[in-house]
């Protein structure tokens, strides 16, 4: 019984990954409120590498992250990273001042909840959404790296991937490069 159990959480996450959306592809408009009540729209932080995470305040994983990413934010800022954090736990207003205490938490974060998630990674209703879930955004406004809560290639050396792919996103310039037309040859 253990081993069907165990088939059936492997077959469960290997489909909630697969369902997860293509990257790169556009990000979709999102705003956030934050528990002081401003609001945060992923549109007004384009030109910037974006970093959009979703979680629970009582969630271990969650906490982790929140420990990998203040020092990444921190030191990359001044270079062009915003991190936009959305708690999704009913409680979070309550609970979030807290969190930012414990962990240090310098970034914003705003108030949600699962659907939120569904909605900006275009995710199927039946799929089980495991949390931290993190969005990376160019700073054209692409989704470029996707990673569900599942995902244990990236979150098992997560200081390390985040820093990979932030640090490849901060190179690119935000300049959509152009075509070099040729003139067409005299005849």
């Amino acid at each position: 019984m253990i081993r069907l159990s165990t088939l059936l959480g492997i077959a469960a996450l290997s489909a909630a990954l697969a369902w997860a959306g293509d990257a790169p592809r556009t990000a979709p408009p999102f705003e956030v409120q934050t528990s002081s009540g401003a609001a945060i729209s992923i549109q007004s932080l384009r030109g910037k590498v974006v970093l959009l995470e979703f979680f629970l305040t009582e969630c271990s994983h969650c906490q982790r992250t929140a420990g990998d990413l203040e020092p990444i934010y921190k030191e990359w800022r001044p270079r062009g990273l915003e991190v936009v954090s959305v708690a999704i736990n009913p409680d979070a207003k309550e609970r979030i001042p807290e969190f930012v205490r414990r962990f240090g938490v310098t970034y914003p974060i705003g108030l949600g909840n699962s659907g939120m998630i569904r909605t900006f990674g275009d995710l199927s209703a039946v799929m089980q959404v495991l949390v931290p879930y993190i969005f990376i955004i160019d700073r054209r406004g692409a989704i470029r790296h996707e990673h569900p809560g599942g995902d244990s290639a990236f979150f098992d050396n997560e200081a390390v991937n985040l820093r990979t792919e932030l640090d490849t996103l901060l190179k690119e310039s935000a300049k959509v490069r152009k075509a070099v037309r040729k003139p067409a040859p005299k005849t």
